[in-house]
């Protein structure tokens, strides 16, 4: 195949570049292409020599960098005017102002004094007057009611575990007594009943000063003018005699008068129709002195005092 000396030496110009460039495909004529097949099959070894190719190159466009910015200029030394207002302004006050304050603050304390003062005096004016009229109407109740403090009476004393107490020889070292006092109670107020709380009561029997048995009241309610008749119970355990005490109780059982002493603290409630009241300790103490030491003893002399501290009762 032969190829035209002027586009020969057009395309010699072409292949000296920099190497970086883009290949285009030539334009192809129809009158070529009995040529083209001919360079098919005797394809050339200089891949420029062919007339379907041309080359051409381009030199690429270098990339604009952005502009900086400018840095900024140093601030400018300046002046700078503060108002302030004039209610804020501090200043020395006048020494009259001083005794102004002085004064305003001794009436502001006599004042608050004065009202403090006022207020306890009102205070302890009602505390008064309340005191006042709970006085009137206890005293009302008093003479409309006139309450009379309750008695009682130990009609029987059965004692237990002190048999052989004045046998130093065959009595043993350490006494178990047991003490069933039947006690009479008696109501004389006839609009007042009487509770007796026994959860928080105690009876104790001595003899001599020596304490033998401990017990409790039984918790019962009484009425008015009412009479009541039950059995309150003491035990003791581990007592032990002296030689003079075994002495005295055998002496005083040859007597036939042994005496005993019984404490009894029981709180009760005073109730007036539907109103109960609180809670008040009653006190006994009785003296009472029996024949023998057996369960079948005789009571040969009782006596009972009372002390209830719920106003003022009447015998």
């Amino acid at each position: 195949m032969q190829i035209d000396s002027d586009e020969r030496l057009e395309e010699q110009p072409m292949m000296h570049g920099n190497g970086h460039g883009r290949v285009h495909p030539a334009a192809s004529s129809s009158d070529f292409s009995g040529e083209m097949n001919q360079s098919v099959s005797a394809p050339s070894s200089d891949p420029s020599s062919s007339p379907l190719y041309s080359f051409h190159f381009e030199k690429p466009v270098p990339q604009q960098q952005p502009e900086q910015p400018p840095p900024p200029a140093a601030a400018q030394p300046s002046t700078y005017v503060v108002q302030v207002p004039k209610d804020k302004v501090f200043r020395v006050p006048p020494p009259e102002n001083a005794r102004l304050f002085e004064h305003y603050t001794r009436r502001a304390k006599r004042r608050s004094r004065c009202s403090c003062v006022r207020v306890c005096t009102c205070l302890l004016a009602a505390i008064l007057a309340l005191a006042v009229l709970l006085a009137a109407a206890a005293g009302v109740m008093y003479l409309v009611v006139r309450p009379r403090r309750p008695s009682y009476a130990v009609q029987a004393l059965a004692v237990s575990g002190l048999a052989g107490v004045g046998n130093a020889s065959a009595a043993p070292a350490a006494f178990s007594p047991g003490f069933d006092a039947t006690v009479r109670a008696d109501n004389p107020n006839g609009k007042i009943g009487v509770h007796y709380e026994g959860g928080r009561s105690h009876v104790s029997v001595s003899y001599d000063g020596v304490p033998l048995a401990d017990g409790a009241w039984p918790a019962l309610y009484q009425g008015p003018r009412n009479v009541t008749v039950f059995v309150a119970k003491a035990k003791g355990s581990g007592i032990r005699f002296s030689q003079g005490v075994r002495g005295q109780m055998a002496a005083a059982e040859r007597l036939r008068s042994v005496p005993f002493d019984v404490d009894v603290e029981v709180p009760v409630r005073l109730q007036l129709g539907g109103v109960r009241t609180w809670a008040v300790p009653a006190r006994a103490r009785c003296t009472v002195a029996v024949d023998r030491l057996a369960a079948d003893a005789k009571v040969v002399s009782s006596s009972c005092d009372v002390k209830v501290r719920f106003l003022s009762w009447r015998n």
